[in-house]
C-alpha cells in the first residue's frame, strides 16, 4: 500500500496539473473574495465560504484526476501484476491509491485556502475549519473514485464523481431534498462541499469514507496484463 501512496504522492508533485490548480484557485479565489458583490456588512464572514469552497474544489480536482490517471495506467500496468502477486495485493494498491491522492488533493487544498486567506486578509481565517474541511472533501470524493475505478475503468469513474459532487451541493436533509434522517445521512455520503464541522458532519463523512473503502476491497480485482 505504502509504495503505491508515495509514488501517487510523487506524481502530483511532479505534474504542472497540481501548481495550475493551485494557481486558479487562488486567483479565483482571491477574485471573489476581492470583488465582494453581495458583502453588504460583514466582508470578512462571507469571504470565509468562498475560501473554503474554492480550496475545497482544487483539492477535489486533483484527487479526482490522480485516481483516474493511476488507475487506468495500473490497469494494464505489468509492475502492478507483478506487485499484487505480493501481500496485500489489488486491495493494497486500491488503498495506496486513495491514501496518496487524497492526500495530495487535501494538501493542494489548504494551500490554496492560506493563500487566498492572506490575499483577502481575513482576520480571523479559522485555521481549524479551513484544515478539518480540506481534509475531508478530497478523501470521501477519493474514496469514492477508488471504489467505482475497481469496477469501471478509473477515467470513467472520476466523471460520475464529479457529477455526484454536483448533487451534493444540494441541502439534503432539509425541505424539500429528503428531510429527516435519510437526508442527513445522504448528505454525508454523497461527495459535496464539506462546511466547518460540526461533529455530526465529521462522522457522518468519517463513516462514508469507511464504508466506501471496505466496499472497495470487497469489490478490489487484480489489475490486468
Amino acid at each position: 500500500m505504502w509504495p503505491y501512496a508515495f509514488a501517487t504522492l510523487k506524481s502530483a508533485w511532479r505534474s504542472p496539473v497540481a501548481w495550475v490548480l493551485l494557481a486558479l484557485g487562488a486567483f479565483t479565489g482571491w477574485f471573489a473574495t476581492s470583488a465582494a458583490i453581495l458583502a453588504l456588512d460583514d466582508v470578512g464572514a462571507q469571504s470565509r465560504p468562498l475560501v473554503i469552497s474554492t480550496a475545497q474544489l482544487v483539492g477535489v480536482l486533483l484527487t479526482l484526476w490522480l485516481v483516474g490517471r493511476t488507475l487506468d495506467e495500473d490497469r494494464h500496468s505489468g509492475f502492478a501484476a507483478a506487485a499484487e502477486a505480493a501481500r496485500p495485493g489489488p486491495a493494497g494498491r486500491l488503498l495506496g491509491r486513495w491514501l496518496g491522492a487524497s492526500l495530495a488533493g487535501a494538501l493542494l487544498a489548504i494551500l490554496a485556502a492560506l493563500l487566498i486567506s492572506r490575499s483577502a486578509a481575513l482576520q480571523n481565517p479559522d485555521a481549524i475549519s479551513l484544515l478539518s474541511t480540506s481534509i475531508m472533501a478530497p478523501a470521501l470524493v477519493g474514496a469514492w473514485a477508488v471504489f467505482l475505478g475497481a469496477v469501471w475503468r478509473g477515467a470513467g469513474a472520476t466523471v460520475v464523481v464529479f457529477l455526484l459532487w454536483g448533487l451534493g451541493h444540494l441541502p439534503w436533509g432539509v425541505a424539500p431534498y429528503l428531510e429527516g434522517p435519510a437526508g442527513k445521512v445522504l448528505a454525508g455520503v454523497l461527495p459535496g462541499p464539506r462546511s466547518a464541522g460540526s461533529l455530526v458532519t465529521l462522522g457522518y463523512t468519517s463513516a462514508a469514507v469507511a464504508g466506501l473503502l471496505l466496499l472497495t476491497l470487497a469489490l478490489s480485482r487484480p489489475a490486468e496484463t
